[in-house]
């Protein structure tokens, strides 16, 4: 956890830091992100900085590290509060950075998601190489579902999304990705029979 003072107001940024190996040259790398900040993302070897980037003016506030495209190189899936030319007003969405072992680089700049966006993951689903990408989004009416997309080469597409429902939290803790809601009841997405399944947990 870092402290920042703004105008002489103490911020709290949560800071977080992994070790993986980010193109599969069997080296790990370490990677450090610091929300709403200039370079809010930090790579390091052998404890030598080789890249950081993304500017303070994304408003960066998630990480997540996955393998998109199933190519064995892993990208960095950053959660970003933004405007855009028919979207005015901010609001949170999803760049994607490829890596090329020595910097990241855009691959996807994405203006808005299917719905506006409340959460993101990433999750090998089905099996297949690459995994998944897995957002909650909110439906017009102010409830919930989620949505599964798949890399395409240029971009996302929806593959699949849930029934709306009220409340709940997205969540992954390695294992199973989910809702968890208010009265601690979940529900996880399983691929079952070539499909998306929202099915409650345990």
């Amino acid at each position: 956890m870092l402290c920042k003072v703004f105008g002489g107001i103490i911020f709290w940024i949560f800071v977080f830091s992994l070790s993986l190996d980010l193109d599969g040259d069997g080296l790990l790398e370490d990677v450090s992100f610091y929300p709403h900040v200039d370079n809010a993302i930090r790579v390091f070897r052998e404890g030598v900085e080789v890249w950081k980037g993304v500017p303070a003016r994304w408003e960066a506030w998630k990480l997540v590290i996955a393998d998109v495209d199933g190519d064995g190189i892993k990208e960095l899936l950053v959660g970003v509060n933004i405007k855009t030319r028919f979207f005015p007003n901010k609001h949170r969405s999803i760049f994607v950075l490829g890596w090329n072992g020595s910097f990241a680089y855009p691959r996807w700049l994405g203006s808005h998601m299917s719905k506006p966006l409340i959460d993101f993951t990433a999750f090998n689903l089905d099996g297949l190489p690459q995994d998944e990408l897995i957002t909650l989004e909110e439906t017009r009416e102010g409830r919930r579902c989620l949505l599964v997309y798949r890399w395409v080469g240029f971009g996302f597409i929806v593959i699949w999304h849930s029934e709306p429902f009220n409340g709940g939290e997205l969540f992954n803790d390695g294992s199973v990705v989910g809702v968890k809601f208010q009265d601690g009841g979940f529900r996880i997405v399983r691929f079952f029979n070539g499909g998306f399944l929202l099915r409650p947990y345990p």
